[in-house]
Order: structure tokens, then sequence, then C-alpha cells
């Protein structure tokens, strides 16, 4: 009868165990996850971004937040207009949703100074509790727009 109960405590000691391993792997998990698509969420914006930037002979400010900060911007590329805008948690291309997950602090940052524009890009925080691994800093990138017509 001892070994019975010793065997039956043994038992429960490892489910207990596992148990606590599987739900750890299971919310680890997720939140690697939802990582891995705030680093995708913000690679995908700062690339179809990049490529209208780099490529604009043109460029105009709309919808100011702050002095010299603002949430949409309009290019001209290759005799193409287009507008980008950030509303929201969205990125718009002519009103058409492209990225969603950017949260409020993202923006465009004109600089009449030195002539720049600088993109401040950060995703919305998703990961809360025991996995809390978010992206925390924004990802900034500044574009000299020397070369470029400023409206």
């Amino acid at each position: 009868m001892p070994e019975l109960l010793l065997a039956l405590l043994l038992i429960a000691m490892i489910s207990a165990i596992l148990t606590e391993l599987l739900v750890f792997n299971t919310s680890s998990t997720a939140a690697y996850s939802r990582f891995g698509r705030q680093q995708f969420t913000i690679h995908d914006a700062f690339t179809r971004l990049n490529r209208d930037i780099e490529g604009a002979v043109e460029i105009s400010f709309a919808n100011s937040i702050d002095i010299d900060e603002y949430k949409t911007i309009k290019l001209n590329v290759d005799d193409v207009s287009r507008e980008w805008k950030i509303d929201g948690d969205t990125l718009y291309l002519d009103s058409v949703a492209v990225v969603e997950g950017l949260s409020d602090e993202s923006r465009f940052i004109y600089s009449s100074n030195n002539k720049s524009l600088t993109m401040v890009l950060k995703p919305e925080p998703t990961n809360e509790g025991r996995h809390a691994i978010n992206i925390n800093k924004p990802i900034v990138s500044q574009y000299s727009l020397v070369y470029k017509k400023v409206n």
C-alpha cells in the first residue's frame, strides 16, 4: 500500500510540473508570435514608405499634429501622386489600408532648417503580463529633401 501512495504522489507531482511547462510554453510561444508580427508590421511599413520617399521628386505635408509633425505626406513618384497617411493604428496609401498595428507615436516630422524628413514608426504593444516582449522604441529614419521639391 505505501508503494501505491508513493507512486500516486510521484504521478501527481510530475503532472503538475508538466502542466506548468505546457502553460509556459503555450504563453511564451504566443508572445513570440505577436512579437514577430510587430517586427513584420514595422518592416512592411518601413519598406513601403522608404521606396516611395526615396523615389519622390516632390513632397508635401498635411494633417499637422504639432509644429513640424504630420500624419500625412503627399509624394510625386514617377509622375504618379501618392498620399501616405498614418491614421489611428493604420498606414494608408491613397485611402487604402496597407499596414495595421502602428501606434499613435508614428508620424512624419519635417525640418525646414535642414530640409529633412524624419519618419517615426512604432508598433502597438501587444504583449502584456508574464511575457511582455514588445518593440519598445520607435524605428526612426531620416531623409534629406535637399534635391526634392517641398510644398
